[in-house]
């Protein structure tokens, strides 16, 4: 029977087809790397809850011509927990004729048990369409902070990633000599805004149970928080990294001077590229420790920069450390029938980092480019 229906085993490839052709911009079948992420995200993954479905459109001769992925995850607030349904990869084949499919799909997505209907990887399309619905855009959480740490470099490469513009790219290859000698002496000079400092480190490699550890006992003033057992964090970690969409995870956990752990980071790293910042905890006492290991961190592996989503409890030390911020891309969007939810979410008042939501759990386009 035509229509709307939930997304089986058995619509992997033509599902993986349409996003590989309409999301991704490329010809052919889809590899076989998006059937798995797929099947892995939506159907094995460790959250899945009754009533929680990714769904399919189908039109009157019996062809797949759109999806609605949704991926739940839990948070508590107040020590109970909450249920949240990321709605991901919504995709809509351009030349079909089944006009209503779109609205069917979204809203049969917000009629599901969660207590917060959300994404945090809508494009403006997506945006347009789930506002005419009722969602909110969650301002905060649509904004992204950048940290230069090669800043002419970063820059440049900036520069040409926006406009798109093959001679600014030419252009930046060619001045790389003339940046690092004056990226390398804006990080010694203490008047500088890069500086980075030479003082001793107390950082190391952050295995699993000790990240978990810290979700649970590391102070938050935070209101809504992620839930997570063992099993779920090393899921999403495996996920996450098994796919190098930001290239080799970096996972380190901050030490005070009593070797007492007061915060962490995970980022993921590509040496000469824009570093993506997936999560980030800290002590409240300790935020500015935590982000200049993480600065110094990231330009001794190479980058040129950090890009990270806002946080609004970390905003005042990121200001203090010569961040700024912009809003390109993904918008995060949310809705419900629960006001108080909403109202908390939409004041920032929620741990809600990129390891968090659904955006970090996207497939790339093959390039290393996630698609937004």
């Amino acid at each position: 029977m035509p229509g709307l229906r939930v997304f089986t085993e058995a619509d992997v490839v033509p599902v993986a087809d349409l996003i590989w052709n309409v999301l991704h911009e490329q010809q052919g079948p889809a590899p076989q790397s998006l059937h798995s992420h797929l099947l892995d995200l939506f159907l094995r993954n460790p959250w899945l809850e009754p009533g929680i479905d990714s769904r399919v459109f189908e039109d009157q001769q019996g062809k797949l011509v759109g999806f609605f992925g949704a991926v739940p995850r839990r948070m508590t607030h107040k020590g109970r927990r909450i249920l949240l349904s990321f709605g991901s990869n919504f995709v809509m084949d351009p030349s079909s004729r089944a006009t209503m499919a779109a609205l069917q799909l979204v809203k049969a997505f917000m009629k599901g048990p969660q207590d917060i209907s959300i994404t945090d990887s809508a494009n403006d399309m997506s945006r347009t369409l789930l506002r005419s619905l009722g969602f909110s855009v969650v301002s905060i959480y649509s904004l992204q902070w950048a940290r230069p740490l090669r800043p002419s470099r970063y820059f440049l490469t900036a520069a040409s990633r926006l406009k798109k513009n093959r001679m600014l790219t030419s252009v930046e290859k060619l001045a790389r000599p003339f940046c690092n000698v004056i990226d390398a002496t804006s990080s010694r000079l203490k008047f500088s805004p890069f500086y980075q400092s030479n003082s001793p480190r107390s950082s190391k490699e952050l295995d699993l149970e000790t990240h978990f550890k810290c979700l649970t006992t590391i102070p938050s003033k935070q209101l809504i928080l992620p839930e997570y057992d063992l099993g779920s964090l090393e899921w999403t970690l495996k996920f996450i990294s098994d796919r190098r969409v930001f290239g080799q995870l970096r996972k380190s956990l901050v030490l005070n001077s009593e070797s007492k752990p007061v915060g962490w980071y995970v980022y993921g790293m590509t040496p000469g590229k824009i570093g993506e910042v997936l999560q980030i905890g800290a002590e409240s006492a300790s935020v500015g420790i935590v982000l200049t290991d993480l600065f110094r961190d990231a330009q001794e592996k190479g980058l040129i920069g950090l890009h990270g989503r806002m946080e609004p409890q970390f905003m005042q030390e990121l200001t203090s450390k010569s961040c700024f911020f912009f809003r390109n891309g993904s918008w995060t969007l949310a809705h419900s029938s629960n006001l108080e939810l909403l109202s908390l979410l939409s004041g920032g008042t929620a741990f809600f980092s990129r390891l968090d939501g659904e955006w970090s759990l996207r497939h790339g386009t093959g390039s290393g480019e996630v698609v937004t």
